[in-house]
């Protein structure tokens, strides 16, 4: 008698888990509630086994990786981050509201995935601006001026 009790206590742990197959493609927000996009993959770090991030797709855009650090809660209509992040072709500002460009490239640490520096590009130029530079996430990128 134990062993069906032990098996139905199994199932029911498992319930509470969600399956990948149920979060492909499901839709991704910010916690201002603005769609960031739809998730296309997770990634796994294989030392922890636990999920370092995930790849979203927005429409037009490449994908783009989030790392588990933007994760607040999953719920029946996608995953809800706890901030905003920062997204391919976002528009970065200096801080007197300066066009620096946009976001072309999002640069991660392979150890931390923590964001080191973001590809901006304006016209027919790039530069690196190093995370440490940035001082504001929203609607707009905001870095620290020369």
């Amino acid at each position: 008698m134990p062993k069906k009790q032990n098996t139905i206590q199994k199932t029911a742990n498992c319930q509470k888990n969600w399956s990948s197959k149920n979060l492909i493609g499901k839709n991704v927000f910010d916690i201002k509630t603005k769609n960031c996009g739809t998730i296309q993959d997770f990634l796994i770090d294989p030392e922890k086994f636990s999920v370092s991030g995930v790849m979203i797709k927005k429409r037009f855009f490449k994908e783009y990786f989030l790392s588990h650090e933007y994760f607040d809660k999953l719920s029946e209509s996608g995953l809800i981050l706890n901030s905003v992040p920062i997204l391919p072709n976002k528009k970065v500002v200096n801080t007197e509201g300066k066009s620096i460009g946009r976001v072309s490239r999002i640069n991660y640490d392979s150890e931390t995935n923590k964001i080191r520096s973001l590809e901006i590009k304006s016209g027919f130029t790039k530069k690196i601006i190093f995370s440490d530079k940035i001082i504001g996430i929203g609607e707009k990128i905001t870095i620290q001026s020369n």
